[in-house]
């Protein structure tokens, strides 16, 4: 017994606590009995910010959102009453039954849509759009879906957030970019997730399946959208997946009901006839233009994705255009020839024959103005291997030496150090980072070992790293270092570090 509420069976675990189909005694019906894990309930910001949402959590009045019956504290325990939906969930069903069909998945992403567009209408970003939180009651037939789980919403203008710095709110496989880079979100990051759910449902997977926390992030934040025909799935889809999941929010869908209108007609094989409509409003709603542009530029517009044949005709702000004109996003290129080894210079540098000639033929260009001093060419020319390797020789150089002033020479003034206890972002963060790291050390050597370098408009050196320090046991890892020309010279704009163990 809990309260006025009869416990029969635990229904589902998840970070926020426990949920437990209950009776709910006055009444005799079944409801869903959530009770807030204790570390939350011990918050006291946390206690008020949850009565506060769950208030406006049950005015969202919407046949597709679970409705809120009830909130409260018992004996110290907050807890959350909703309807209970007897049936599965969107998780559970792709994990039995594997990728629906495209008129079913479509038809689950359409229902899913409507709550949104009515959450967003009232001002809430719901936050954590996955699989697990889409319950399905009713029939194959009559198929209804039901969007749970406003435990981690939050009105935007609240000064305070519900968690902790170098944390996410929400799963990493269903993030939009600007939610996993810390950045302000809106309505448009719910239409991100709304397309990785339904990427999920078609395909069977969600749209970047990398098995660890940093990979995952970074694969949201640089990598092309995939294309669901290429698992089977009507071509439309691959115009509705690169919409839906464009980097830049502005690319997007202005509206959850925007996609699902998008994925009916693609599952028909039809055009989408409806115009689009924005109904975010208040702390929902984007930021409004400023004298006619869009907003600053965040993390995630800077590594968006050059338009592909399936998204040309999206429109763009000037803004994004300039930006996409101007500046190589940050997508790793396909893998390329025979891994390279690399060692830190105090250590000794292996450097194959290639390597010299490479250097000596660019150098030789150089002078005789053929790589073009500061002109166009240089300024745009794709990276070398060289200059990839080049790069990563010198970050590694300026880490032995412990010298911030030479890494802050190598980084881009946007560079984002991305590690699984979170994200530093621009150079002086980075730097900064680092240099208390090197207080905590005493550092005796530093090694990038079997080096995997690519050359490209963007370049990519990816390897291993041992760092020796005097009276410690080594630190080893894996390290990813993404690069591109800032300002006509080959710099790092990433740097993803994995610790062994």
């Amino acid at each position: 017994m809990f309260g006025g509420y009869r416990i029969e069976a635990v229904a589902g675990r998840g970070g926020m606590g426990v949920v437990y189909r209950a009776v709910q005694l006055d009444l005799g019906r079944p409801v869903a009995l959530k009770l807030i894990a204790a570390d939350h309930a011990a918050d006291p910001d946390f206690r008020e910010r949850f009565q506060r949402e769950s208030r406006m959590a049950a005015a969202i009045d919407h046949p597709n959102v679970v409705p809120v019956h009830g909130a409260g504290e018992q004996d110290g325990q907050l807890y959350l009453v909703m309807r209970y939906v007897r049936g599965t969930d969107l998780h559970a069903l792709i994990k039995r039954a594997g990728p629906l069909a495209p008129e079913r998945a479509a038809a689950i992403v359409a229902q899913v849509a409507s709550a949104l567009d009515a959450a967003h209408a009232a001002g809430l970003v719901h936050r954590d759009v996955k699989p697990a939180n889409v319950l399905l009651g009713g029939t194959e037939r009559e198929e209804h879906a039901y969007l749970s789980d406003f435990g981690l919403t939050r009105l935007l203008a609240s000064e305070t957030q519900l968690t902790e710095t170098g944390q996410w709110m929400g799963t990493i496989d269903f993030s939009a970019p600007e939610q996993l880079s810390g950045h302000r979100i809106d309505a448009r990051a719910d239409v991100y997730s709304l397309g990785c759910v339904l990427h999920a449902a078609l395909v069977g997977t969600p749209p970047f399946p990398r098995g660890t926390l940093p990979a995952t992030l970074l694969a949201h934040m640089q990598e092309p959208v995939p294309r669901p025909s290429q698992s089977g799935a009507p071509a439309g889809f691959d115009r509705v997946m690169a919409r839906a999941l464009a980097k830049d929010p502005e690319r997007r869908y202005p509206s959850a009901g925007d996609l699902g209108r998008a994925a009916l007609a693609a599952a028909r094989g039809e055009p989408v006839t409806e115009s689009e409509r924005s109904v975010a409003v208040g702390p929902a709603a984007p930021d409004p233009p400023t004298n006619g542009h869009a907003g600053p530029p965040t993390a995630a517009t800077i590594v968006d994705s050059p338009p592909t044949a399936a998204t040309v005709a999206v429109p763009e702000s000037p803004q994004v255009r300039r930006r996409r004109e101007t500046r190589s996003p940050l997508i790793p290129p396909p893998p390329g020839d025979a891994p390279v080894r690399h060692r830190g210079r105090r250590r000794g540098v292996v450097l194959g024959g290639a390597l010299v000639v490479a250097a000596a033929a660019a150098t030789t260009l150089a002078l005789a103005g053929g790589g073009g001093g500061s002109g166009a060419g240089r300024s745009t020319a794709p990276l070398s291997d060289a200059d990839v390797r080049d790069v990563a020789d010198e970050f590694a150089r300026a880490y032995e030496a412990e010298d911030g002033a030479a890494l802050r020479r190598v980084l881009t003034g946007d560079v984002q150090r991305v590690l699984p206890s979170g994200v530093a972002r621009g150079r002086a963060s980075v730097v900064n980072e680092y240099v208390r790291q090197f207080r905590s050390q005493d550092t005796r050597g530093y090694e990038l070992q079997n080096l995997e370098v690519h050359g490209g408009r963007v370049g990519r050196a990816s390897g291993g790293y041992r760092v020796d320090r005097k009276g410690g046991k080594p630190i080893e890892g894996r390290i990813v270092l993404n690069m591109v020309r800032d300002r006509g010279e080959p710099r790092i704009g990433l740097i993803a570090v994995t610790p062994s163990g």
